[in-house]
This record gives structure tokens, sequence and C-alpha cells, in this order.
């Protein structure tokens, strides 16, 4: 077993429910220090990935301190736990809000082709009960409900509630409406239906705290209503060893921003490539190595 194994109560929560509770990664001081760190170079330093890259989607390919993150043994050995021993990563995204900000709305995901005009960024060929992806959302600044911390709905990956062969319009600009312009609803299926605010689970965290869940629970964010508390928070994407990312394309299109995917590659955090589906990397564009794990041996 894996240093950070999760244990089989664990292992049954996230089942039921879709998510596990937060858990420590880092101390709190360590990680607002790597948090000044990585936050300097995101508005400092050009994207090397994609240009241009509006929301700062997989800087763990050219950020060193997001590479090591990403592939922090604390993480990678208690997905491991939910996904078996081969894992990629396929994606890195960064958040920010301040006060004012609207809340994310309730969504729901799972291949992610209604942000690609019903092209899926990924395709899988090894079924689970919990769907594609598992995302690890740390916080770098304390979070609570009143600065806009995350929110769950339990036990709603057992079902898609959302469909993604449909599309949607830009309509307002990021900050009316906290999804980047776009109305999650409007891929409801049954349009007269609503998440039960009541059922919502709230994740205040502390900085260095991290939350695993599937994409597949309805998850979104509370509004941030304080008038000082800016709430920074990263999310890295994990899929399985036998999942085809971004299958047969050169560019993607993500929320309404086009990418070429010339610099892109997946990386094997766990295990080994079974299937040969993927291009992959081993170090960053900076030539910074990532952390590879045998784990479960």
């Amino acid at each position: 077993m894996a240093e950070f194994s999760l244990s089989q109560e664990e292992i049954d929560f996230f089942h039921a429910n879709g998510y596990l509770k937060p858990f420590k990664v880092y101390e709190k001081e360590e990680a607002e220090d790597m948090w000044d760190q990585i936050f300097e170079e995101l508005v400092g330093v050009e994207s090397k990935i994609y240009k241009p890259n509006k929301y700062h989607y997989d800087r763990h390919l050219d950020l060193n301190l997001l590479t090591d993150h990403a592939t922090n043994p604390k993480i990678i050995h208690r997905l491991a736990s939910l996904m078996g021993n081969d894992i990629f990563l396929w994606r890195t995204e960064v958040f920010s809000k301040s006060p004012g900000d609207k809340g994310t709305e309730w969504h729901q995901v799972e291949s992610f082709a209604y942000a690609n005009n019903k092209v899926p960024q990924l395709i899988q060929n090894e079924k689970s009960e919990w769907g594609i992806v598992l995302t690890v959302w740390t916080a770098w600044t304390e979070c609570t409900k009143e600065n806009g911390c995350l929110k769950f709905q339990p036990g709603t990956h057992k079902r898609m509630y959302f469909d993604e062969s449909k599309t949607f319009e830009k309509k307002f600009d990021y900050d009316s409406t906290g999804f980047y312009g776009y109305t999650f609803a409007d891929l409801k299926y049954d349009k007269d239906w609503e998440p039960k605010e009541e059922d919502a689970v709230y994740m205040e965290m502390q900085p260095g705290e991290a939350v695993i869940f599937t994409t597949r629970c309805i998850h979104g964010s509370a509004p941030n209503t304080s008038t000082d508390s800016r709430r920074y928070s990263t999310n890295a994407r994990y899929v399985k060893g036998s999942t085809q990312i971004f299958p047969g394309m050169d560019k993607v299109t993500d929320h309404g921003e086009h990418y070429d995917l010339a610099n892109y590659a997946s990386v094997l955090v766990a295990g080994e490539d079974r299937h040969g589906h993927n291009k992959l990397t081993e170090t960053n564009l900076n030539g910074h190595k990532f952390r590879h794990h045998i784990v479960g041996a």
C-alpha cells in the first residue's frame, strides 16, 4: 500500500458522495509562500503552452512549482486508491474570486464536449461508476462560505443531469455570471429541475488543503460577499491510463477560447502507459522533471 493511500472508509465515502473531505497537502505557511511564488510567475512569466492563455490553463507544463504540486505523492497516492495505478495528469486551471464576484452556478461535466463544439475532449475506454475525470482542488488562501468556497451536491455523480451534447453561447462577461460568461443551466436535461440548496455541502478549507471530487458530482461555488478576502485555488484534473486525451486533435476550444495543442502533452504521474493513446512528456517546458509514482507495489 502506498504511503498516502485512502482508508476503506474514505473510499466508501467517495463512492457514496462523489467527493472526499479536505486533506492537508501543505502546512498553512508553506502553502502561502508557495502561492506567492506561483502567483508572481503566473502574472509575470508568459505562458509557454498556449498564446494567449487567458485562464492560465495547463501552467503545470511551464511553472516548476505547479509541476511539483500536481505530482505530489499526497495527491497521487490518494487518487490511485480510486483510479488504479495508471494515472495521467490531463489539465490544470487557476481560479481567483475577488470581493463582489458572483458564485459559480451548479454544474456537472464528464467528457467536456459542451466546451469543444460537442466534440469530447476525452474518450473513456474503461468504464467507472464515477465517470472520467477526478479533480483535485487545492486552496492557496483561506476558503470560506463568505469568500466563495467550493460546494457540492452529495451523491449526484450517479446520474447525469446536464447534457454535454448541447452547446451554449457566451452571453455576458465573466464577472456577470461567474462561469466564463456562460449560463450552465442551458445544458440541463430538465429545464425545470433545480438542485436543492438545502442539500449543499460547503467546503471551507485552509491554505494547503485539497479536496478530490469527480466532475460528475454537481458542484459550484458561493459568491464572494466579503469586503477584503480574495480566494485563490488551483485545479488539477486526472484520468485513468486507458483514457484518450484530446483524441485526434491539434487544436481545442474551451469556454470560447481557442488553443493550439502543439506544446501540450499529458503526464503519466503513476504506473505505466499500457495503451499508447496519448502524447506524453516526462519534463515541463523548462526541462523540470515530473515526479512519477509506482503505487500499490
